[in-house]
């Protein structure tokens, strides 16, 4: 254990001369840079480090995900059974924002949720790191949300009901009079402040985290592991705000569709109610 804390704290010596304060535990990549320096192969992993991480997540949901549905059965497994319990429960879930044509966004907004949990927890296994601990990562994520949230809208309303939507509705003189200004305030928020939202709030958790974890380590390896019980109970805490973050956004993600989506007519809906609510007749 001694020799896995010197390495620890020589590695992430070496990481906060090359980038300053370190803030997170050194992965597999770093350390073999460390080990052996100037080689090429190393380099470009440790340079690339957030994107192999990423596509190593990737492949460990289509595995995990073909190998439950390949193998289907009446009385399903253990693992047919945890990904259909998920299914449904999503489902379920986003459903119960969208309505019923929700369920043409399962896939979107499950796959989303998983590898984001996936990748926020990632970081709590020695020698592995979480993506969205990177800024890169979490915006990319939040830019794909955003496209599709979008694409969405166009697909639903139809592109000049949707332009319409994005220039604030118009109506009257004073509507056509204020629509490039509306255009340009919901263009910026919908292409510009969702994605930045989404993105800061996702990196500034997780990468708080492993700082948070990465001090834990640095005062264990200093005081011969005294505070081992305050990083077992930060390690909980990161457990569970990373499953908080990972809902976050899928909840967010899931609002703003249902916030672009086309609304139903007001006056059909108060018509129907008043049929299923039909007033008392008078008595003679």
């Amino acid at each position: 254990m001694d020799q896995t804390g010197h390495l620890i704290s020589q590695t992430a010596h070496a990481a906060t001369q090359a980038h300053g304060e370190a803030h997170e535990l050194p992965n597999i990549f770093t350390v073999l840079d460390q080990i052996f320096p100037g080689n090429p192969f190393f380099e470009f992993f440790h340079h690339w480090e957030n994107i192999v991480f990423s596509v190593l997540i990737m492949a460990l949901i289509v595995f995990c995900s073909v190998r439950a549905a390949r193998k289907k059965k009446f009385i399903p497994d253990a693992n047919q059974n945890r990904w259909e319990m998920f299914v449904e429960g999503l489902t379920g879930f986003v459903t119960g924002i969208l309505g019923p044509k929700g369920v043409e966004h399962v896939p979107f907004l499950g796959t989303l949720f998983i590898y984001i949990l996936i990748e926020n927890w990632l970081g709590l296994f020695p020698l592995m790191k979480s993506p969205t601990s990177a800024w890169s990562t979490t915006i990319a994520l939040a830019l794909a949300a955003t496209f599709y949230i979008q694409w969405v809208g166009i697909k639903e309303q139809g592109f000049f009901h949707y332009m319409k939507h994005m220039a604030g509705n118009p109506k009257g003189i004073l509507g056509i009079a204020l629509l490039p200004l509306m255009l340009v305030i919901n263009v910026t928020i919908e292409y510009l402040a969702v994605p930045l939202s989404l993105s800061l709030r996702l990196f500034a958790n997780v990468s708080s985290e492993d700082r948070l974890i990465y001090k834990f380590a640095e005062l264990n390896v200093m005081y011969k592991f005294l505070p081992f019980f305050f990083q077992l109970f930060a390690n909980i805490l990161a457990i569970i705000f990373s499953l908080v973050q990972a809902f976050v956004f899928l909840l967010l993600t899931t609002v703003y569709i249902s916030l672009i989506m086309p609304r139903e007519d007001h006056g059909h809906a108060t018509g129907s109610h008043n049929k299923k609510f039909p007033s008392p007749v008078k008595p003679t």
